[in-house]
């Protein structure tokens, strides 16, 4: 610790090189911090699902609609013990740029399936007795100004809900108690979209509650085989596996957000090395004559590889503290439907810091060594 403050002197005899060497180092955390975190956010919905529920859409695709007679049918499956379902409405506040999620689901079982939606007795009375009522999540109540009692006009996105305009009264903001359910939704009756559809009767998917989770698979089976080789065939699959497969849609995203990582790392990392290399080219006679002087060579190494540690420390921790202050799920719109809100978690920033000391430390690594192994008369023909 003694020659603490002769690393913070080196450091600061190119304050320019420093500097943009830390930016850079603190890029690389940034944006491994932010990377992780949207993963996170994709994965979350899937980790905290329920056991006990499945979701059975059409074996095509969940963009196309079931008849809502299947549901007398999944009910007469041993084992499944609630049932509810979900429409996507698709509609339009004000600007196509305000997009967020609205379901059109069976308000009164879909709320008892999903414990995880939290309303006061109050608000989830003053929805179920109001047909055009509708419930907003507390992050999208933040993001649009919505209030108990506000008017909301949606213009219609799916053709098959027709033309005119629909209304809803707010009657309730709720709280995500899982991350199964995110905050920027917005939830009404199925029945006041169906009523209005052209086609009546049609269902996104189903929600099933099931009486032993060791038998989902079974029962999953069970459901599907009911509908085999009719025109609505469908695909039964646990929460978690569900929410992975909507996940799914935008691609491997494991592997590209991975990939644009460990580029931006080993990109840092030649910058980072290339800067240790300058400035150990720079201080060849000032080590010549530390080794002079009586510095042992184990010194030299820890004083360079030290340099090289404080550099890139210095821009790990700029690069997790903007990452935790600037990335928010709700405030880039990245929330809603089935992505619960994210942030950087404390474990992300910490590994972005870990990934700043890898890079000082791989950085340093050569650089130091060569220094600590420079002969004196060698080190004092070099003009630096």
């Amino acid at each position: 610790m003694k020659f603490l403050a002769l690393i913070f002197k080196s450091a600061r005899r190119s304050k320019r090189r420093t500097a943009l060497t830390a930016l850079s180092v603190a890029i690389a955390v940034f944006l491994f911090a932010s990377l992780r975190a949207v993963l996170d956010g994709f994965n979350a919905g899937a980790a905290g699902s329920s056991s006990t529920r499945i979701i059975t859409i059409r074996s095509t695709s969940l963009i196309f609609a079931m008849p809502s007679s299947h549901a007398n049918a999944i009910r007469g499956v041993d084992g499944v013990r609630d049932l509810s379902w979900a429409n996507w409405f698709g509609g339009i506040y004000k600007d196509p740029q305000n997009f967020f999620a609205q379901f059109a689901v069976d308000a009164e079982s879909y709320l008892r399936l999903y414990p995880e939606i939290l309303l006061t007795p109050d608000e989830k009375q003053a929805f179920l007795d109001d047909r055009t009522g509708c419930v907003v999540g507390d992050g999208l109540a933040r993001t649009y100004g919505f209030k108990v009692g506000d008017r909301i006009v949606l213009q219609v996105g799916i053709p098959i809900y027709g033309t005119q305009d629909f209304t809803f009264t707010v009657r309730g903001i709720y709280r995500a108690g899982g991350t199964a359910v995110d905050n920027q939704s917005m939830m009404f009756h199925w029945k006041y979209a169906d009523e209005r559809a052209i086609e009546k009767g049609q269902i996104g998917w189903f929600v099933e509650e099931i009486d032993n989770p060791d038998r989902s698979a079974a029962i999953a089976l069970a459901i599907d085989e009911k509908f085999t080789n009719t025109p609505y065939e469908t695909k039964t699959n646990t929460e978690q596996q569900f929410m992975a497969s909507f996940a799914s849609m935008f691609g491997n995203l494991n592997l590209l957000l991975g990939s644009i990582a460990f580029a931006v790392v080993v990109t840092t990392l030649f910058v980072a090395a290339n800067t240790m290399a300058m400035s150990v080219r720079e201080r060849t006679t000032e080590i010549a004559v530390m080794r002079t002087l009586g510095f042992p060579s184990q010194t030299i190494f820890f004083f360079i590889a030290g340099e090289g540690m404080l550099i890139s420390l210095l821009g790990g921790v700029l690069g997790a503290g903007l990452a935790v202050l600037l990335v928010n799920g709700e405030r880039l719109g990245i929330t809603g439907g089935f992505v619960p809100a994210f942030g950087v978690s404390p474990r992300n920033a910490l590994t972005g810091l870990a990934i700043s000391a890898g890079i000082g430390l791989v950085a340093g690594l050569v650089p130091a060594t060569l220094a600590s192994r420079l002969k004196i008369v060698d080190a004092l023909r070099r003009v630096a």
